[in-house]
């Protein structure tokens, strides 16, 4: 399969979508999360996230690259939180998440 233009991501994680993600390479639905896929279009932007004192349970940065024409297709680019993420976020709702996974490329522990 050829890959076209990459774009890359950034989700902050808590323990147990951490062990998810990292084992299986996909994103799916956790009881205690939302089933929404929120994710920062800049490393230090999602970094600052999960460093806010109201996030202690966000243990991880992971650096996503997918498939650009995919993600273009199915992300909503509607920034949510246009003071913290000034460079964007996109949200993949939970009906294009397999979709989502087929595009991603790689997963990496930033941080």
């Amino acid at each position: 399969m050829a890959v076209g233009e990459v774009a890359t991501l950034y989700r902050a994680v808590g323990a147990e979508e951490y062990y998810s993600i990292m084992s299986t390479m996909q994103f799916s639905i956790h009881p205690r999360c939302l089933p929404v896929k929120y994710f920062g279009l800049d490393y230090n932007e999602t970094l600052d996230f999960a460093n806010m004192v109201i996030n202690i349970d966000l243990v991880a940065v992971l650096e996503v690259m997918v498939e650009k024409d995919i993600l273009d297709r199915i992300g909503d680019f509607t920034n949510v939180d246009v003071f913290l993420f000034r460079k964007g976020t996109v949200e993949i709702q939970p009906e294009y998440l397999d979709e989502f996974n087929k595009s991603v490329i790689s997963v990496t522990h930033r941080f």
